[in-house]
């Protein structure tokens, strides 16, 4: 029947399944959310929806309502999105595609998550837009954001792709969020941001070739918090096994974790960071906040490789400024850094506390030195900055086998293919740390 929702109820072993609604069309799918009911799924018919707008709408966490593409090839797309007072809503396998309007601003909101729980957003893509019109600066170039999460609880992320906008993903005042196997790129300013958030798990994801304007006062990271505007820290953060590479894109920061309010005098210890677990994982970039970390009590940085990418530097004769290296601020409490790849480390100065051990130093300046990257890396100086594999341990090397850095990089082939890296799945979701 076209132009209608079809409802089935299947029986699978003689248990009644969850139920099927088939949708074809926006009418369709506007008449069946008002009478959906815990449990429901709805497969969507490929082609244009306009915008979704979901209030009130609450599945459980048994039986969440699940609205998904019947055919991951040809999937539903929606214009807007607006999901506000929800719970227990599964998105899967559909395309949200911003357009551009003049008169767009590049903080404009076009997918937004407000006062929602037990949100799961998987195999989806959001694809955004350039800027025309605007300025000599903005036209040609990502804008808007591309997920923007508010006074959310127990959403799950996993395996979606944010593309071509201005910043991907903005996450303030939520928690117990899952950020897991997605796929970010040609962002302009910040891949994913977060403020105000507690019990965060940021792993496997791929953050690669921003599409920067080098000349703005954009202030380009991959993964970044910060505390300017909030009223507590972030707490129980685990940054773990993510690519962050900038590949043919222009150097950005890498982990960047500024804490404004302290650093600027206007908060103390209540303030600090805490609990924060960074791990394994591979920077490619060109910029010194490579790990940056501001004033934070309870900080874990090991097994991470962190490398220059000369390809995307700067054009000032400045190598400190373009060589990625581990920061910490010195007035953290509590901190261990570990076996970790990187050029130096920074921020240590006796501290009761602190635990500074057990780390490679790399450099790609003087061959007759030690840490030099052909000795180290299988073609880091010379070879393609998008392919990881030229980034793995040499066999033979100073740190093949040793343990230290990022494991992945110890375990060629690596193939990343522009899907999620194989082996970064961990059935440990917060190796955290104790107070």
């Amino acid at each position: 029947m076209a132009g209608a929702a079809l409802f089935f109820v299947t029986m699978i072993h003689g248990v009644q399944a969850q139920p099927l609604t088939r949708i074809d069309n926006p009418a369709s799918l506007t008449a069946a959310l008002t009478t959906a009911k815990p449990g429901t799924v709805f497969d969507l018919a490929g082609g244009e929806y306009g915008p979704l707008t979901l209030t009130g709408l609450k599945g459980t966490t048994a039986a969440p309502i699940t609205l998904r593409s019947a055919d991951p090839a040809h999937p539903a797309r929606f214009s807007r999105m607006q999901l506000r007072g929800v719970s227990h809503v599964t998105l899967q396998g559909l395309t949200f595609d911003y357009r551009f309007d003049p008169g767009d601003k590049s903080h404009l909101r076009p997918f937004q998550i407000t006062s929602a729980q037990g949100i799961t957003l998987t195999g989806n893509l959001f694809d955004g837009d350039t800027a025309r019109g605007v300025s000599a600066e903005d036209d040609g170039f990502p804008t808007a954001f591309g997920l923007s999460l508010r006074q959310t609880s127990q959403v799950r992320l996993d395996g979606n792709v944010i593309r071509n906008f201005y910043r991907g993903l903005v996450v303030s005042d939520s928690t117990d969020l899952t950020v897991r196997h997605n796929d970010v790129h040609d962002i302009r300013a910040d891949g994913m941001d977060f403020a105000q958030v507690d019990r965060v798990l940021i792993e496997g994801n791929h953050i690669h070739d921003f599409r920067r304007v080098v000349a703005s006062a954009d202030h380009a990271d991959m993964i970044q918090f910060w505390t300017r505007g909030t009223t507590r820290p972030s707490t129980d953060i685990t940054i773990r096994g993510n690519i962050l590479n900038s590949g043919t894109g222009m150097y950005t920061q890498s982990i960047f974790m500024r804490n404004d309010l302290v650093d600027t005098g206007k908060a103390g210890r209540a303030m600090f960071y805490r609990r924060v677990v960074i791990e394994q994982n591979i920077v490619i970039n060109a910029h010194m906040n490579g790990i940056a970390v501001g004033e934070t009590h309870n900080l874990v940085i090991r097994n991470n490789t962190v490398v220059r990418n000369a390809a995307s530097q700067g054009v000032a004769d400045n190598p400190a400024r373009w060589t990625p290296q581990i920061r910490v601020a010195p007035t953290s409490t509590q901190v261990t850094v570990t076996a970790n790849v990187t050029s130096t480390v920074t921020g240590q100065d006796a501290q009761t506390g602190w635990t500074v051990a057990d780390n490679y130093l790399i450099q790609d300046r003087s061959p007759r030195q030690s840490g030099y990257y052909d000795q180290v890396f299988v073609a880091a100086r010379s070879g393609d900055p998008t392919d990881l594999a030229s980034f793995a341990y040499l066999k033979g090397g100073p740190l093949a086998g040793k343990g230290i850095g990022a494991a992945l990089l110890d375990k060629p082939p690596i193939n990343l293919n522009g899907a999620q890296v194989p082996g970064l799945r961990s059935s440990d979701d917060r190796a955290g740390v104790s107070e």
